[in-house]
């Protein structure tokens, strides 16, 4: 009887000494997953999951991930209190240790005696570093529009070009052509406005003769005129001297009579 009165506090004992620690080591699970198989280049990663049961005590999952040339990122996302959910948003291609190839992301939580882990991976392609690797280039093109007015006598021309960097010719190259191309048109401009103000002058002088014409015509009409008045003055003249000779003709005969 004695023995087994000592049986029995015996294993009361272990119970009162397992039972807390058997509670502490209690282990949850987490779900995790990315919101893409995969990415390139520059890209939002959103991890998120679930710790079940749920805390309710403020805690966090550390969320590693990893990929061939080492850990790109580490962030402890905080688990909402009463659904157990977490999320976190990295981008992609922020360090050297974005090369292309599968990334792990590990997910580890403990709170309340708890704990949970959980893995999940995706595949990146990017800029590949070291021997061996592959790299993306990626090239810019930026478009300018140059707008430049040229005047001259004759008026003035508005030039509009397009100037785009990276697109294998430099940006001083094609400022130089257009320079020269804008010059072309300055002197083309100046050899028309020459040729204008020649020609405004030949009109001035055409316009001049016109009008010496114009004299010419009163000063004819005036010399029409005054031929007039002496042709009258002559006859006039002629008519006196011929009564002037008859007068004296007659005045002869009588003295010889």
């Amino acid at each position: 009887m004695k023995t087994i009165r000592t049986i029995a506090t015996v294993l009361l004992a272990t119970l009162m000494v397992l039972g807390p620690l058997a509670a502490f080591g209690a282990t949850s699970t987490m779900v995790i997953g990315t919101n893409a198989p995969s990415y390139s280049g520059q890209a939002n990663i959103t991890i998120s999951g679930t710790i079940s049961p749920a805390p309710t005590v403020s805690s966090s999952v550390v969320i590693t991930t990893t990929g061939p040339a080492g850990a790109v990122d580490i962030y402890p996302a905080a688990v909402a209190t009463g659904t157990g959910t977490f999320t976190y948003t990295l981008v992609s291609g922020g360090n050297a240790n974005w090369v292309s190839g599968t990334y792990t992301v590990n997910g580890t939580w403990g709170a309340q005696g708890n704990t949970a882990t959980k893995t999940t991976t995706f595949t990146y392609n990017g800029a590949q570093t070291g021997t061996g690797g592959s790299t993306t280039t990626t090239t810019t093109t930026t478009t300018t529009t140059l707008t430049t007015t040229v005047t001259s006598n004759v008026g003035t021309v508005t030039v509009t070009s397009t100037v785009t960097s990276g697109s294998g010719t430099s940006d001083a190259a094609q400022l130089t052509a257009i320079q020269t191309t804008l010059g072309q048109i300055q002197t083309t401009l100046n050899s028309v406005s020459s040729a204008v103000t020649g020609l405004q002058t030949s009109l001035t002088n055409i316009g001049s003769g016109l009008t010496t014409l114009g004299t010419v015509g009163t000063q004819i009409s005036s010399m029409n005129t005054a031929v007039n008045n002496d042709q009258t003055y002559v006859l006039v003249v002629a008519a006196l001297a011929a009564i002037v000779l008859v007068l004296e003709l007659a005045i002869l005969v009588r003295k010889l009579s």
